[in-house]
C-alpha cells in the first residue's frame, strides 16, 4: 500500500525521473521537495532584488549574483544531503561540544569583534581575511543542544528544577550574549 505522500508526488508531472532518486536518498519525499522548492524560490528572489544592483555594479551583468546563489545553493543542497546521511547521534554528542565552543566564541566577539554597520557581532578571521557571524553558529548550536537536552530528560521535564532549569539556562546566557 502507498503512502499518502507517494500518491501525492506521483501525480505531479516530471515526477518519473525524480521518484528514482528519491529512492536512493532516505527521508521524507515531500520534504525533500519543499526544501527544493524553497531552494528555487531563494534563487528567484535573490536575481529579483540584485537585479538593479548588479546591472549597475557590473555593466550590465545581471546574472552576476544569480550565477553566485546558484552555486551557493548547489553546495548548500550538497552540505544538506550528506548531512541526512549521517546518524542522528552523532549530532547529539556534538551538540554539547558545539554549545560549549559557542560561549566563549560570543563573548570574544563581545569584547574584540570587528564594528560592521555599529555592531560588534562580526570575528574576522585574517588567514583567509573572512568575517563570520558568531551569533548564527551559537544559534545552531544553541538549537542542536535544547534538542539533546529535551531529549536525554524526557521523564523529567515537568520537573522545574532538573527538566526547566537545564535548558532555561543556557537559552538565557546565549539570548543575552546575543543581545
Amino acid at each position: 500500500m502507498k503512502e499518502h505522500n507517494d500518491i501525492l508526488f506521483t501525480q505531479l508531472p516530471g515526477v518519473e525521473r525524480f521518484g528514482s532518486i528519491t529512492n536512493k536518498t532516505k527521508g521524507d519525499k515531500v520534504i525533500w521537495g519543499l526544501v527544493l522548492l524553497l531552494a528555487l524560490i531563494g534563487i528567484m528572489v535573490v536575481y529579483s532584488a540584485s537585479g538593479t544592483l548588479a546591472y549597475q555594479k557590473f555593466k550590465g551583468d545581471t546574472e552576476s549574483f544569480l550565477f553566485k546563489q546558484v552555486a551557493f545553493t548547489i553546495i548548500g543542497l550538497g552540505v544538506v544531503y550528506f548531512l541526512h546521511r549521517v546518524n542522528y547521534t552523532i549530532y547529539s554528542r556534538v551538540a554539547q561540544i558545539l554549545f560549549y565552543v559557542s560561549i566563549p566564541l560570543l563573548l570574544y566577539t563581545l569584547v574584540f569583534g570587528a564594528k560592521i554597520n555599529d555592531g560588534s557581532r562580526w570575528i574576522k578571521l585574517p588567514i583567509i581575511n573572512l568575517t563570520i557571524q558568531t551569533s548564527d553558529f551559537a544559534k545552531l548550536a544553541l538549537f542542536m543542544y535544547v534538542s539533546r537536552q529535551l531529549s536525554k530528560k524526557q521523564v523529567d521535564i515537568n520537573n522545574f528544577k532538573k527538566g526547566f532549569l537545564p535548558i532555561i539556562i543556557p537559552v538565557a546566557t546565549t539570548a543575552i550574549l546575543i543581545a
